[in-house]
Protein backbone atom coordinates (compact mmCIF):
# COMPACT_ATOMS: atom_id res chain seq x y z
CA UNK A 1 0.00 0.00 0.00
CA UNK A 2 1.39 3.39 -0.84
CA UNK A 3 1.96 6.32 0.94
CA UNK A 4 0.32 9.53 0.52
CA UNK A 5 1.16 13.00 1.97
CA UNK A 6 -0.77 16.43 0.57
CA UNK A 7 0.89 19.35 2.63
CA UNK A 8 -0.29 23.47 1.88
CA UNK A 9 1.81 25.94 3.52
CA UNK A 10 2.88 29.27 3.41
CA UNK A 11 6.88 30.45 2.86
CA UNK A 12 7.56 34.08 2.45
CA UNK A 13 9.38 34.04 -0.53
CA UNK A 14 8.63 34.72 -4.22
CA UNK A 15 6.15 31.89 -6.06
CA UNK A 16 9.25 32.49 -8.81
CA UNK A 17 11.87 31.75 -6.58
CA UNK A 18 10.48 29.32 -4.80
CA UNK A 19 9.55 27.24 -8.82
CA UNK A 20 13.41 28.22 -9.08
CA UNK A 21 14.70 26.54 -5.98
CA UNK A 22 12.51 23.30 -6.59
CA UNK A 23 13.71 23.48 -10.31
CA UNK A 24 17.66 23.98 -9.35
CA UNK A 25 17.91 19.50 -8.82
CA UNK A 26 21.17 19.19 -9.75
CA UNK A 27 21.86 21.51 -6.35
CA UNK A 28 19.92 19.02 -4.38
CA UNK A 29 22.53 17.52 -2.57
CA UNK A 30 24.44 20.43 -0.88
CA UNK A 31 21.18 20.95 1.03
CA UNK A 32 19.16 17.58 1.58
CA UNK A 33 21.02 15.90 3.38
CA UNK A 34 20.29 11.93 2.80
CA UNK A 35 21.56 13.05 -1.05
CA UNK A 36 24.54 12.07 -1.75
CA UNK A 37 24.73 12.62 -5.26
CA UNK A 38 22.52 13.82 -8.21
CA UNK A 39 22.96 14.19 -11.70
CA UNK A 40 20.54 14.85 -14.66
CA UNK A 41 21.01 12.25 -17.69
CA UNK A 42 18.86 14.33 -19.83
CA UNK A 43 17.54 17.58 -20.61
CA UNK A 44 14.76 19.03 -23.17
CA UNK A 45 13.47 22.32 -23.07
CA UNK A 46 9.95 22.84 -25.37
CA UNK A 47 8.33 26.52 -24.72
CA UNK A 48 7.90 26.85 -21.22
CA UNK A 49 8.22 23.41 -20.44
CA UNK A 50 11.85 21.70 -18.79
CA UNK A 51 12.10 17.93 -19.06
CA UNK A 52 14.44 16.39 -16.71
CA UNK A 53 15.65 12.56 -16.47
CA UNK A 54 17.48 12.51 -13.06
CA UNK A 55 19.22 9.88 -11.34
CA UNK A 56 19.74 10.31 -7.46
CA UNK A 57 21.79 8.09 -4.34
CA UNK A 58 19.79 8.42 -1.47
CA UNK A 59 21.90 7.47 1.98
CA UNK A 60 20.20 6.83 5.31
CA UNK A 61 21.79 4.85 8.08
CA UNK A 62 22.26 1.54 6.55
CA UNK A 63 20.85 1.50 3.09
CA UNK A 64 21.81 2.97 -0.48
CA UNK A 65 19.17 2.96 -3.13
CA UNK A 66 19.93 4.72 -6.57
CA UNK A 67 16.80 5.90 -8.52
CA UNK A 68 15.86 7.86 -11.55
CA UNK A 69 12.95 9.78 -12.34
CA UNK A 70 11.55 12.31 -14.58
CA UNK A 71 10.71 16.00 -13.66
CA UNK A 72 8.80 17.87 -15.66
CA UNK A 73 9.03 21.86 -14.74
CA UNK A 74 6.01 23.71 -16.36
CA UNK A 75 7.13 28.09 -15.64
CA UNK A 76 3.58 28.77 -16.65
CA UNK A 77 1.42 27.19 -13.96
CA UNK A 78 5.20 27.37 -10.93
CA UNK A 79 4.67 23.74 -10.88
CA UNK A 80 7.21 20.86 -10.67
CA UNK A 81 6.07 16.80 -10.96
CA UNK A 82 7.78 14.19 -10.50
CA UNK A 83 7.51 10.50 -11.52
CA UNK A 84 9.26 7.19 -11.30
CA UNK A 85 11.63 5.57 -14.33
CA UNK A 86 13.37 3.09 -12.11
CA UNK A 87 14.42 2.35 -8.51
CA UNK A 88 13.39 0.87 -5.15
CA UNK A 89 9.81 2.13 -5.51
CA UNK A 90 6.40 0.37 -6.45
CA UNK A 91 5.51 4.09 -7.00
CA UNK A 92 6.77 7.53 -6.79
CA UNK A 93 5.32 10.51 -7.35
CA UNK A 94 5.46 13.93 -6.07
CA UNK A 95 4.33 17.64 -7.06
CA UNK A 96 5.11 20.82 -6.15
CA UNK A 97 2.39 24.33 -7.13
CA UNK A 98 3.49 27.98 -6.28
CA UNK A 99 0.71 29.95 -5.89
CA UNK A 100 0.86 33.34 -5.85
CA UNK A 101 -0.54 34.99 -2.52
CA UNK A 102 -2.20 39.16 -2.22
CA UNK A 103 0.97 40.06 0.02
CA UNK A 104 3.66 38.57 -2.33
CA UNK A 105 4.43 36.01 -1.01
CA UNK A 106 3.70 31.81 -1.85
CA UNK A 107 1.41 29.30 -1.12
CA UNK A 108 2.95 25.85 -1.78
CA UNK A 109 0.69 23.02 -2.38
CA UNK A 110 3.38 19.58 -1.64
CA UNK A 111 2.31 16.22 -2.66
CA UNK A 112 3.90 12.89 -2.57
CA UNK A 113 2.63 9.24 -3.19
CA UNK A 114 5.33 6.29 -2.83
CA UNK A 115 5.88 3.01 -1.94
CA UNK A 116 9.25 0.81 -1.47
CA UNK A 117 9.20 -2.65 -3.25
CA UNK A 118 10.95 -3.73 -0.20
CA UNK A 119 8.24 -3.96 2.58
CA UNK A 120 11.34 -3.56 5.63
CA UNK A 121 12.02 -0.25 3.70
CA UNK A 122 8.33 0.48 3.51
CA UNK A 123 7.40 -0.53 7.16
CA UNK A 124 9.97 1.94 8.14
CA UNK A 125 9.06 4.95 6.55
CA UNK A 126 5.47 4.42 6.30
CA UNK A 127 5.64 4.77 10.38
CA UNK A 128 7.61 8.07 9.58
CA UNK A 129 6.47 9.61 6.56
CA UNK A 130 5.14 12.58 8.24
CA UNK A 131 8.06 13.41 9.31
CA UNK A 132 10.34 12.20 6.64
CA UNK A 133 8.21 15.12 4.30
CA UNK A 134 8.54 17.37 7.02
CA UNK A 135 12.23 16.87 6.86
CA UNK A 136 12.45 17.68 3.08
CA UNK A 137 9.93 20.53 3.21
CA UNK A 138 12.05 22.44 6.05
CA UNK A 139 15.41 21.80 4.04
CA UNK A 140 14.22 23.81 0.90
CA UNK A 141 12.29 26.46 3.26
CA UNK A 142 15.87 26.79 4.65
CA UNK A 143 17.94 26.65 1.39
CA UNK A 144 15.24 29.67 0.48
CA UNK A 145 15.93 31.22 3.61
CA UNK A 146 19.52 31.41 2.47
CA UNK A 147 18.84 32.05 -1.56
CA UNK A 148 15.98 34.61 -1.14
CA UNK A 149 14.45 37.83 -0.02
CA UNK A 150 12.11 37.39 1.91
CA UNK A 151 8.47 39.05 1.67
CA UNK A 152 4.74 39.94 2.52
CA UNK A 153 3.95 40.09 6.32
CA UNK A 154 4.82 37.47 8.99
CA UNK A 155 1.31 37.37 10.18
CA UNK A 156 -0.70 37.42 6.98
CA UNK A 157 -3.87 35.13 6.97
CA UNK A 158 -3.71 33.53 3.38
CA UNK A 159 -6.50 31.58 4.33
CA UNK A 160 -8.80 34.38 2.78
CA UNK A 161 -6.92 34.48 -0.58
CA UNK A 162 -8.73 32.87 -3.72
CA UNK A 163 -6.28 30.30 -4.92
CA UNK A 164 -6.71 28.81 -8.35
CA UNK A 165 -7.18 24.92 -7.54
Amino acid sequence: MSSRLHERMRIRHRPEDAFALVSDVRRYPQFIKYLSALRVRKESVEGSMTYLEAEAVARYRFVTERFTTAVTLDRDVLGVEVSLIEGPFNTLQNSWVFHHLEDGSTLVDFMIDFEFSNPLLQMLLAANKERAVHFIIEAFRSEADKRYETVGAEDYDWSADRVAQ
